[in-house]
């Protein structure tokens, strides 16, 4: 997706909005409904050049536009793999979803792109909140949650801002459970499920690495980030999306994980921070060693 469409769907999730909104507005004055108007439309605005451009292994400090190397990631409910692309399919089941992966598995970048999604796809008004920053905070999630609204100038006015939340026109990405710490995980839970209780007709996607006890999160779906594969293309796919520039030196890195036999290189490659560092170590290489310990050991 180019920048320049990004930017369009921004106006048209705009107009979207104020059309499916009339009911929410009744009573308020058209200079009103301008200036709540211009506050999402800035706020959009200033979302989308925050996390459209992203630095990456592969580019060091040069700024990359997100969708110029993102490769659709897969997350699946231990039954089948649901593809990302559209954010609708997240919620198929339900309101409320967990995603856990591992380190390296791309949930930062997944988030990213449904942020980016919800804009664009007309779905609602993304808030992204970083749970590691309530390790300093000494109030409730729900009053960090406000904080963030009103320090975005996202709604000024409490009353609108209870009715935006009233008819669940946010999607909430509650980014890193993990990086809570242990004696703020209960009070944490215990604070989004009351805000969840009071706005429940929001959207919420809460993240974390495996095994932090968010999965017996009560509503919520649990998905796992999807392996990339090699027999589906996933590899491959991955390798051509980081070098769009570089087709003939994808081609080779291509080419040495087809012929290489090693089940242990495979199975690092799953992991797209890895499948990166092999990438980088064949750019510096040009050759890749047969055993997983000798590759360990270039990184």
């Amino acid at each position: 997706m180019e920048e320049k469409i990004i930017a369009t769907l921004i106006t048209t999730f705009i107009s979207e909005f104020i059309k499916q909104s009339k009911e929410l507005f009744k009573g308020l004055e058209d200079e009103f409904v301008q200036l709540i108007k211009n506050e999402i439309s800035n706020y959009l605005e200033k979302q989308k050049n925050k996390y459209s451009y992203v630095k990456t292994l592969l580019r060091g400090n040069t700024p990359v536009f997100l969708y110029d190397i993102y490769y659709n990631l897969k997350i699946n409910n231990d039954k089948q793999d649901i593809k990302t692309d559209n954010i609708r399919s997240i919620f198929k089941s339900g309101k409320y979803v967990t995603i856990i992966g591992d380190a390296g598995s791309g949930k930062t970048t997944l988030m990213k792109h449904l942020f980016l999604n919800s804009i664009y796809t007309s779905f609602g008004i993304p808030i992204l909140v970083e749970l590691r920053y309530l390790n300093d905070y000494k109030n409730s999630i729900e009053e960090y949650i406000y904080e963030r609204i009103f320090e975005n100038k996202l709604s000024q006015n409490q009353i609108i801002l209870e009715r935006l939340l009233e008819k669940g026109k946010f999607i909430f990405f509650l980014d890193g459970y993990d990086e809570l710490n242990n004696e703020l995980k209960q009070k944490v839970i215990t604070g989004l499920s009351s805000f969840i209780n009071k706005y429940g007709n929001n959207y919420f996607i809460l993240t974390s690495r495996p095994y932090s006890g968010i999965e017996h999160m009560p509503l919520f779906y649990n998905y796992n980030m999807s392996k990339l594969g090699l027999k589906n293309g996933d590899i491959e796919g991955f390798i051509y999306k980081q070098l769009f520039t570089e087709k003939e030196l994808a081609d080779k890195i291509v080419t040495s994980i087809t012929n290489n036999r090693s089940v242990h290189i495979q199975s690092f490659l799953t992991n797209p921070l890895l499948l990166s560092l092999y990438i980088l170590t064949f750019q510096n290489n040009a050759s890749i060693p047969g055993k997983n310990i000798y590759f360990i050991g270039e990184l």
